[in-house]
């Protein structure tokens, strides 16, 4: 790994769990040596990026606020797609979520609340569990074999998680059965009362899904079929919009 990304790797020490860090731990989590450190926690401090907190911690700084704004603003998938989001957040009712990969992650990038109200234990800006929820088994399916497998044998806790396909070889038939299907249905995976039903977001330029959450008891009553046709709708009008913003 270059300086320049050993140097943002700090930043991903950062969580709900661990919030602050000192310079000693994370030259001790990245093995590094304590000079090297300083000194990428003071250029990130300048960008800032972190900010000195108590007891000689540092934690995530405004400049992280900033950029979530200019995202939210300029991203073309969330700008072009922001009026088929709200439409199909509208005539579904369902909560509606988009994520992109990220190198081995996945991020909701996007979350509209339906009416129904369900609470998610996944929104926006949180990093989903790589081989579960309808999120993430989209985004798998229309990847590359060979990343998949390059995904399973580096997360291997990850993968031991995922009781529906642990195995490499289980994974595989279950990601080819999700894109001859052209979408994905989890069921109480992430949170045990709810259902998410996802597709993948074609013509956006970068590897995306979209999907909405549900209650259990109104999946039972949903037809599933007109959702996902109605999913695929909303897909197509933002891959039109990015298109018509691009030209």
């Amino acid at each position: 790994m270059s300086s320049f990304g050993r140097m943002l790797a700090v930043l991903d020490l950062f969580s709900e769990a661990e919030p602050a860090w000192t310079p000693d731990a994370i030259a001790q989590r990245l093995a590094c040596s304590l000079p090297t450190c300083y000194r990428y926690v003071r250029a990130l401090s300048q960008a800032g990026l972190l900010r000195k907190a108590a007891a000689g911690s540092y934690v995530l700084g405004p400049r992280v606020v900033e950029l979530d704004y200019q995202m939210r603003q300029c991203d073309p998938l969330l700008r072009a797609g922001h009026t088929a989001l709200q439409s199909l957040c509208d005539d579904t009712g369902c909560d509606v979520v988009v994520a992109e990969m990220l190198g081995d992650r996945v991020i909701t990038t996007r979350q509209l609340r339906g009416r129904e109200a369900v609470s998610a234990s996944f929104g926006r800006g949180r990093r989903m569990p790589l081989f579960r929820g309808m999120l993430s088994k989209t985004l798998l399916a229309w990847l590359p074999r060979a990343r998949v497998r390059r995904l399973h044998a580096a997360h291997p806790d990850d993968a031991a998680q995922a009781h529906q396909a642990p195995t490499l070889d289980e994974l595989l038939v279950l990601l080819k059965a999700i894109r001859s299907d052209g979408y994905c249905v989890s069921i109480g995976e992430l949170d045990a009362d709810l259902v998410g039903v996802a597709v993948p977001l074609t013509g956006t330029g970068d590897v995306a899904a979209l999907g909405v959450i549900l209650s259990k008891p109104r999946f039972s009553t949903t037809d599933l079929q007109a959702l996902v046709r109605r999913l695929r709708v909303a897909g197509d009008e933002i891959a039109r919009s990015i298109a018509q913003d691009a030209g």
